[in-house]
């Protein structure tokens, strides 16, 4: 059993992670990522997810058109990293799903990922949007936020880790 962080990402963590004009928070989620891929916490997410970030609701990739294949290769690439954990939308996520779109009028997707964090018993579920505040009494919920001790002296060090929203550019 890991005594590391076990930290759910929703879709609007890596979304804001591709985005070029998210600035501050992909610094924060990519300070995150090098965290998980350093395995000092653990990063996990829904399958569906890939679903989301792949075709998100708004226009907030950096692209304004459709992903060619090549920029869908790039994010989906993203989900096979060894240390980013996978859960399967499976019969009991969708069936707790269901529960929490009618108790607490979560969207559909915002249920699967409530679902799946508290499924997987998570530390903490982690996005940005303010969607997930009606189940905070189920899991704890945050925004993601800085985990390096003096990041800005140690940015230039860092391999850029996954696609940089330049490569998602048209």
């Amino acid at each position: 059993m890991s005594d590391r962080r076990k930290i759910y990402w929703d879709s609007s963590c890596f979304i804001c992670f591709l985005n070029r004009a998210e600035g501050a928070r992909r610094k924060i989620c990519e300070d995150i990522l090098h965290h998980a891929q350093d395995r000092k916490i653990e990063i996990w997410t829904s399958t569906w997810t890939i679903v989301e970030v792949v075709r998100p609701k708004r226009t907030s990739l950096p692209t304004s058109s459709k992903l060619n294949a090549a920029q869908i290769a790039q994010i989906q690439a993203m989900f096979e990293w060894d240390w980013l954990k996978k859960v399967q939308l499976d019969q009991i996520v969708a069936s707790k799903a269901v529960e929490f779109q009618r108790d607490y009028n979560l969207k559909p997707g915002d249920s699967v990922h409530a679902a799946t964090a508290i499924r997987i018993k998570a530390d903490v579920l982690q996005r940005w949007d303010r969607d997930f505040n009606k189940i905070s009494h189920l899991i704890p919920v945050e925004d993601p936020r800085i985990l390096t001790v003096q990041a800005e002296l140690i940015e230039g060090f860092k391999k850029q880790i996954g696609p940089s929203p330049e490569d998602l550019s048209s």
